[in-house]
């Protein structure tokens, strides 16, 4: 919920951005800008940070800061009558929401034992296209209920009281902490540890009785403030191989953005598309996203991770390169195939990536290899929108795609690259304890 309540408002921005956009007498040049800001320029810095807060003071904590950020944002944008305050507004969410890609992939990797955790990413990474569809099919009817009026969106902070009600009282770092768990799903989260011997039963019971950490419980386990910076960084960057895993999820990203957040403006200032129709497209368009999250997750349970991953970074070449050739009058009808199958395939690589990712690395460095994952996140979603809508801007559209196509080639060649090998196994051994 808290990742799709801030795609939902990330989304629903870009959506009325074009609304926005004339009544601010804003540029194209400045809207991409804004996107960029939106996107996670500020994370590009805070990735980091945040990854090293989020391991030392917990995944809990670490989500109120971008409960902050949804409510600063929500407020601020729908209070804003010129570039200067749009821009602030959104500065503040950026630095908050920096924390988001850290504390919900590391409560994942905590939650799902390896057997499930492709399952357990792909539900998580559902909510993301779920509250990307979400969003025009309510911000369009409301716009043309408020007669083009985007301010009366700023009534949407109110929704930031139930989640940080449910935050409290649900989300823990770990699950033996939970008051609402029991012994047998315990036993089912932690089957791998269980069987290697890393953790004893008895352990994992007092643990539960007493709902304390396991670090606090078994001595051997190291628990993430006892990894040093220095150690953590050489695991982490170890092996060449690894770059796929740190440098690959920011050059899909810049691909994610290219249809979640420039999508609306291609289809409103370059295929002249109206409004409701544009609600329409996108709200089907992103759908499809939300199905290829779900039947990815569910793809991990039966084939390897990184097969779904390859396969859903080639297909994803159908999202970029059909829109090189484009032209204006063209029929939805004909376009919408293209750009679902697109969405879907984009989808279809972020679950078992997310989750690949906490089984190549371990728990004890995982908040600081989701923060360096995001500072590169962060640097695609802050240029991506930025540069697509510059070179729209200055070119046209279909030098736009053609730079987004190279995007996917890099990310296609990253993936491949992915490899575990003998040594980074024995390491991965060591700090999974």
């Amino acid at each position: 919920m808290l990742f799709g309540f801030l795609l939902f408002e990330l989304i629903k921005t870009a959506v009325l951005m074009p609304t926005i956009r004339k009544e601010l007498n804003l540029s194209l040049e400045q809207e991409a800008l804004l996107l960029g800001i939106f996107s996670g320029g500020p994370g590009i810095i805070m990735g980091l940070f945040g990854g090293i807060i989020v391991d030392k003071i917990g995944a809990r904590y670490g989500g109120l800061f971008p409960l902050i950020a949804f409510t600063v944002v929500t407020i601020g944008v729908g209070l804003s009558r010129n570039f200067s305050q749009l821009a602030a507004a959104i500065i503040i969410f950026g630095i908050f929401e920096s924390f988001t890609n850290t504390v919900v992939y590391k409560l994942t990797g905590n939650w799902f034992g390896k057997h499930e955790r492709g399952l357990g990413a792909g539900i998580t990474n559902s909510a993301s296209p779920f509250f990307t569809f979400l969003a025009p099919a309510v911000a369009i009817p409301l716009l043309l209920f408020f007669h083009g009026n985007f301010h009366e969106f700023s009534a949407f902070a109110v929704f930031s009281i139930p989640l940080l009600i449910v935050w409290v009282l649900f989300v823990y770092d770990r699950p033996e902490e939970s008051r609402f768990i029991t012994m047998d799903e315990l036993k089912i989260i932690y089957s791998d540890e269980l069987s290697s011997g890393i953790i004893k039963e008895g352990e994992l019971e007092e643990a539960y009785k007493s709902h304390k950490s396991l670090d606090k419980i078994n001595k051997n386990i190291k628990s993430s403030n006892s990894v040093k910076i220095s150690d953590a960084f050489k695991y982490i960057f170890s092996s060449r191989d690894s770059l796929g895993l740190i440098i690959g999820i920011g050059i899909m990203n810049l691909v994610w953005a290219s249809y979640s957040e420039v999508l609306p403006t291609y289809f409103s200032d370059y295929l002249l598309y109206s409004n409701s129709i544009l609600g329409l497209y996108t709200t089907i368009t992103y759908f499809a996203g939300f199905l290829g999250a779900i039947v990815s997750g569910l793809l991990t349970l039966k084939y390897p991770k990184l097969l779904i991953m390859k396969i859903g970074v080639v297909v994803s070449t159908i999202a970029t390169v059909p829109l090189i050739f484009v032209n204006p009058g063209i029929s939805p009808y004909i376009l919408l195939p293209v750009t679902a199958i697109g969405f879907f395939s984009i989808l279809l690589y972020f679950p078992p990536f997310f989750s690949y990712t906490a089984d190549y690395f371990g728990k004890a460095v995982l908040g600081r290899v989701l923060g360096i994952q995001f500072s590169f996140i962060a640097l695609a979603l802050a240029f991506g929108p930025t540069i697509m809508l510059d070179i729209a801007a200055a070119i046209n559209w279909k030098i736009s795609y053609l730079f987004d196509t190279f995007m996917v080639i890099i990310a296609i060649a990253l993936t491949f690259m992915i490899r575990k090998n003998k040594n980074l196994k024995k390491l991965a051994t060591e700090m999974e304890a």
